[in-house]
């Protein structure tokens, strides 16, 4: 019977270790594939314990027969197992005094318990890495001329943000104002601060060369709700290029702001880059 309970700790462990895999390298791997590797390699492991050869076979078996024996699988998945497997066994020799129980199931248990939840911790953290290292790439310098005020600001320019001026169908950028603040001309400041959402048609607190700038523009929040912004025309220079007569909106809440940037900038710089 213990024979039995160590070939089960195994197939669950292969498990795991597969579904680690193929969760930070973003591989699929059918069901079916997952399991009978999983068990062909526990199968091999156990039967010829010790063998230092048929342990790197047993290897060769679960990820070839979850990767459908591609060379490439055992280069990237296969890396990705070797890691995993150093993990889990030096995590399992780390603990295994302390978790020792008079019934061997309850063993089992304990010790795949802490191999998963080891796993979905690293693999969070590799995903945030990931995400992290991909925001950076669209992390640039800017500078904004906006009538009399020239802003030097860190951007970071948004996929997602597709937000154009209705009328003119010029894109619009987001610029936070608590960030760029003391860049502004002191009655500039005062304007932006005077404006009211409940009162957004009125611009009287606007200096008359801004006034001929400014656009009202409909936002749409996360909760769906639609609310009027001042919009500001604006040329910017991004990655060596310069855009005219785009638009501009100061806001107060840069909490969702990525990477320390200033401003959230349109998907169409991208593009033209």
């Amino acid at each position: 019977m213990f024979a039995e309970w160590i070939f089960l700790f195994n197939v669950l462990l292969n498990v795991v270790l597969l579904r680690f895999t193929q969760a930070v390298t973003n591989k699929s791997i059918p069901t079916w594939r997952m399991i009978l590797s999983a068990i062909c390699s526990a199968l091999i492991a156990i039967i010829f314990y010790g063998n230092v050869v048929m342990t790197f076979l047993s290897f060769i078996v679960l990820i070839g027969l979850a990767f459908s024996f591609q060379w490439r699988s055992f280069i990237q998945q296969g890396s990705w197992l070797v890691i995993a497997t150093f993990l889990a066994g030096g995590l399992l020799t780390a603990v295994q005094s302390y978790l020792w129980s008079d019934s061997f199931l309850v063993y089992i248990l304990l010790c795949s318990c802490i191999v998963c939840i080891s796993f979905i911790l690293v693999k969070k953290g590799w995903l945030l890495k990931i995400q992290r290292a991909i925001q950076n790439q669209y992390v640039t310098h800017c500078e904004i001329q906006l009538s009399n005020d020239t802003l030097q600001l860190l951007a970071y320019i948004d996929t997602g943000n597709e937000c154009i001026e209705p009328l003119s169908q010029s894109p619009v950028h987001f610029i936070s104002y608590k960030a760029v603040k003391n860049q502004l001309q002191t009655e500039f400041q005062e304007s932006l601060l005077q404006w009211s959402e409940h009162e957004p048609l009125t611009l009287e607190m606007f200096p008359k060369e801004l006034k001929k700038i400014i656009r009202i523009i409909p936002l749409t929040t996360v909760q769906q709700r639609t609310t009027l912004v001042p919009a500001f025309r604006a040329n910017i220079r991004i990655n060596e290029q310069t855009f005219s007569n785009h638009y501009v909106v100061f806001t107060k809440n840069d909490a969702l702001f990525p990477q320390n940037a200033q401003m959230i900038a349109h998907v169409i710089v991208l593009i033209n880059s």
